[in-house]
C-alpha cells in the first residue's frame, strides 16, 4: 500500500522565508480547506467594501472636505455659539444669590447628587429639587432676556 506524500508551503518568520512541509492527509486537506475558507471570505469582502474614493469628498479629493471626517467641534459657528452661551450664563450667575450659586456648584460642577446635597444642606430632597428646577427656569428667563 502506497501511501501519497502530501506537502503544504508555509512562511516560517524565523527564517523570513517560505518553506516545503511534508503533513499527513487530514491536515493537508484541513489546511486546503481553510485556504479555500480565507480566499472565499476575502471575496466576500471585496464585494461588500467601500473604496475610500467613494466617500463623499470635495472636487479636490482634499481629506478635511470629506463629511464622514468632519466633527461639529470644527465648526466655527458652533463654537461662537458656546462661547456666547457660556458668557451669558456666566452674566447670568453673577445675578443670582449666593445660596442659588452654591446649590448650582454643588449639583452641577462638583456632580453631587440632590441626595447628597440635600443632605449636606439639610433639607429634603424633594424641596432641593424643586429649587433646583426653579433655579433653572429663573436661569433661562435671564439669558433669553439678555438675547
Amino acid at each position: 500500500m502506497s501511501q501519497e506524500n502530501y506537502i503544504i508551503r508555509v512562511y516560517n518568520p524565523a527564517t523570513k522565508q517560505t518553506e516545503s512541509i511534508m503533513v499527513d492527509e487530514t491536515l493537508y486537506h484541513e489546511y486546503r480547506r481553510g485556504k479555500w475558507r480565507m480566499d472565499n471570505n476575502d471575496d466576500s469582502f471585496n464585494d461588500h467594501e467601500t473604496a475610500f474614493s467613494a466617500l463623499k469628498g470635495g472636487q479636490d479629493g482634499a481629506y478635511e472636505n470629506f463629511d464622514e471626517f468632519r466633527s461639529d467641534q470644527d465648526n466655527p459657528e458652533k463654537l461662537v455659539l458656546e462661547a456666547l452661551t457660556r458668557q451669558d450664563l456666566r452674566q447670568a450667575l453673577t445675578l443670582l444669590a449666593e445660596d442659588e450659586r452654591k446649590l448650582l456648584q454643588a449639583l452641577f460642577f462638583e456632580g453631587k447628587s440632590e441626595r447628597q446635597a440635600a443632605r449636606e444642606i439639610g433639607m429634603p430632597q424633594r424641596t432641593l429639587h424643586d429649587q433646583k428646577v426653579n433655579l433653572l427656569r429663573k436661569l433661562k428667563k435671564i439669558v433669553d432676556f439678555e438675547k
